[in-house]
């Protein structure tokens, strides 16, 4: 059965996730979008709503993903493990396996935390000292815990596909009809660039639960009772791996907002209207706060701090990599700013010490 905004609302009530009591009072209110995916959003008059997602393409590689969603969320939201990180996700409902829905939580007036940022025209140090909150909650080691865990035990333990560029990998054919194929490409035929990725990839540790998709767009923010509420949405990329790449996700997001914050040209002066504050100098103090917060949070050494820093800002050059590839899945022809991504990844695998600390303030 495919949900439409005419029997969503009898789903829903047939489900137990709305209340009769709200839907003949009239006070919720049902939108739809399409993505990839079939997206309900029901608003209820002074409460949180319900967020209801249907795959569009029902395969074995999107049912996964929409799986392991709903198992993140789940697992955090009832393992004593995860107690502090429930709180910075959407609520779990439920999940629908014959009819491939997940039900969360909806949080009306959300913006993200790329929109918030264009929109105050700033870095902030309260957003950085979040996302370091939020990420620490649930970067521990968990090794030991998987044996006896069978929430953990379902996810496979993969190196992200961004790690293994260095080699010749097989896209499917929705991803060559773009010049995405070509990034892989560019970066194989560099013999440097092909060895400083498969060093990078060999660094990888599997050791604690991962988002494996941070970026600002999935730190959404709403006002509640006079306080600004952060959650972690979209968890359908999560997996048990290394830590520090969803720390190179948040110091990739900052990189990538001043570089596409350019006209997608190949004038590389005039800024978009009303970006002309991304600039590198503006987003250091907030990456270094970040980054503070962060190991301090985690109780790194002097150290330990170091050689996580190392490894992070080589993690970072490799999600440039991913994101310049996702930019042009469905481009004609090679984005400019892709390009430019791709030149400061290879500077910052080059010399993660000297390029990090120009670019990102960390030394």
């Amino acid at each position: 059965m495919r949900l439409t905004k005419k029997n969503l609302t009898s789903y829903l009530l047939d489900k137990g996730f709305l209340d009769y009591e709200s839907v003949i009072s009239g006070k919720i209110q049902v939108s739809q979008m399409q993505s990839r995916n079939s997206i309900f959003k029901v608003h209820k008059k002074d409460k949180n709503g319900v967020f209801v997602k249907q795959l569009t393409n029902v395969d074995i590689q999107n049912s996964y993903l929409l799986q392991k969603d709903a198992t993140s969320l789940y697992l955090i939201g009832n393992d004593p493990l995860y107690k502090k990180t429930a709180t910075y996700l959407p609520e779990y409902y439920g999940y629908d396996t014959k009819l491939q829905v997940l039900v969360t939580e909806f949080l009306p007036n959300a913006k993200n935390l790329y929109e918030l940022t264009v929109e105050q025209k700033k870095f902030s140090l309260e957003h950085a000292e979040t996302m370091a909150e939020i990420l620490s909650t649930f970067h521990f080691d968990i090794q030991s815990e998987i044996k006896e865990n069978k929430p953990l035990q379902f996810y496979t333990r993969l190196i992200p596909w961004a790690l293994q560029m260095h080699q010749k990998m097989e896209w499917p054919e929705s991803q060559k009809i773009g010049m995405g194929a070509t990034i892989n490409n560019m970066v194989m035929e560099n013999k440097k660039f092909q060895s400083m990725l498969k060093e990078t990839a060999e660094l990888w540790e599997a050791t604690s639960l991962i988002h494996g998709d941070v970026k600002w767009l999935n730190f959404i923010c709403t006002e509640k009772d006079g306080h600004t509420v952060t959650k972690l949405i979209d968890w359908e990329i999560a997996d048990i791996g290394d830590p520090l790449w969803d720390v190179a996700g948040v110091l990739q997001s900052y990189l990538t907002g001043w570089v596409t914050s350019y006209e997608n040209n190949l004038n590389y002066e005039k800024q978009l209207p009303g970006n002309e504050f991304m600039k590198l100098e503006n987003s250091k103090p907030a990456t270094k706060h970040f980054w503070e917060s962060y190991t301090k949070k985690r109780g790194f050494s002097a150290d330990e701090s170091y050689k996580a820093l190392i490894k992070s800002i080589k993690y970072t050059a490799a999600r440039l990599i991913q994101t310049a590839f996702e930019s042009n899945v469905n481009s004609p022809q090679l984005l400019p700013n892709s390009i430019r991504m791709l030149q400061l990844s290879y500077h910052l695998f080059e010399n993660p010490e000297k390029t990090g600390e120009e670019v990102l303030g960390l030394k």
